[in-house]
């Protein structure tokens, strides 16, 4: 990189090149997808995937992956709790 950069600027540019290798990426799986799905149904025209459509996918997706996460962190609080509370109940004994 660029010498005149301080670190944290080299820093946040490689950042952004990890950022667009990532959307890349996913742009690329996302018209997979949709190639995937259009020659499943046997038509070839892509017209009929309107993105109002993909949009409605994607939230939906979204949506599940909140609820996962929730879930994910009720169990770690609720694993905390308990080993706090086997904590308390074996320095009392």
């Amino acid at each position: 990189m660029d010498n005149t950069l301080t670190p944290l600027q080299q820093k946040v540019l490689a950042r952004y090149k990890e950022l667009v290798s990532c959307l890349r990426d996913l742009d690329s799986s996302i018209k997979d997808l949709n190639q995937q799905q259009l020659d499943t149904k046997g038509n070839k025209d892509s017209s009929n995937s309107s993105p109002d459509e993909i949009l409605k996918e994607m939230r939906e997706i979204e949506v599940k992956i909140g609820l996962v996460g929730t879930l994910l962190k009720g169990s770690v609080y609720s694993l905390i709790l308990q080993k706090q509370q086997t904590q308390k109940f074996n320095s009392e004994s």
